[in-house]
């Protein structure tokens, strides 16, 4: 199983929207075993995939009471299959908040290792393990990046770009001495037509130093519906140019995790 994670420090850049087609686009067109893992207190694209719950079980219990951790839930426990193909979901809530301040509190050494540890136990029955991080790297979010393989950064152009990409970057190379396989690659997203985003992607693809998707992902209204709506959004639209975009990234990704 490959783990992806998708994260920006910034919000209103796309990053669940980004999650949420890939998982969707990996196991309803690619035929992908994908478990998405949803790793953001603002439970987002736990709604998207229809089971999202106040109350009810998830992320919190896999970081704070997994069976290889002292508790009672298995990884499998915790999972819940979606209306869509080939993908299931572990679920959050705003109970991670206080799950967050739990794990920083615990003075154990496994306190960042919690969920490489219960991924072990379905490694093998997923393909793919699709993660929509929150936007601070706290506990939750570094569990999920010592276990992960690539984190897709979307950058959207709005002044801030280079500093987003200076700081993953930093965070990153800090978490290398616990995951030494973990990179980055940069996804543009919500790009417009104009002179600055011309530019900003130019740089990003050939000046930056850093990894960046081939495809840029386009603008547009049909993307802010699909969320209104609260599904992925190649499901509520198959074929507008966003969903086309993302099917581009996806055959990318692809080719970059499996050759």
């Amino acid at each position: 199983m490959k783990t992806i994670a998708i994260m920006n420090q910034k919000g209103g850049i796309g990053k669940t929207m980004t999650a949420a087609s890939i998982a969707y686009l990996l196991g309803e067109e690619q035929g992908k075993k994908v478990l998405l893992v949803d790793a953001d207190q603002q439970g987002n694209v736990s709604m998207l995939y229809d089971r999202y719950k106040p109350e009810g079980i998830g992320m919190s219990e896999l970081l704070e009471r997994h069976r290889s951790v002292g508790g009672s839930y298995k990884t499998t426990d915790l999972i819940q299959t979606t209306p869509y193909h080939n993908i299931d979901i572990i679920t959050a809530n705003g109970y991670l908040m206080r799950t967050n301040m739990n794990l920083l509190l615990n003075e154990k050494e496994d306190q960042i290792l919690r969920f490489a540890a219960a991924m072990l136990e379905v490694q093998d029955v997923y393909d793919y393990c699709v993660v929509d991080c929150g936007l601070l790297l706290d506990m939750t979010v570094t569990n999920v990046l010592v276990a992960t393989d690539l984190v897709i950064l979307p950058v959207k152009i709005g002044g801030f770009e280079i500093e987003a990409i200076a700081n993953m970057d930093e965070q990153l190379e800090d978490l290398r001495s616990l995951n030494n396989r973990i990179r980055m690659k940069i996804l543009m997203t919500m790009r417009q037509k104009n002179q600055t985003s011309l530019q900003v992607e130019a740089w990003l693809k050939e000046s930056s130093g850093q990894d960046c998707f081939v495809t840029a992902v386009r603008r547009s209204i049909i993307a802010e519906k699909a969320t209104m709506q609260r599904v992925p959004l190649p499901k509520f639209s198959k074929n507008c140019i966003v969903t086309q975009d993302y099917r581009n990234v996806v055959t990318e990704l692809l080719k970059d995790m499996e050759g």
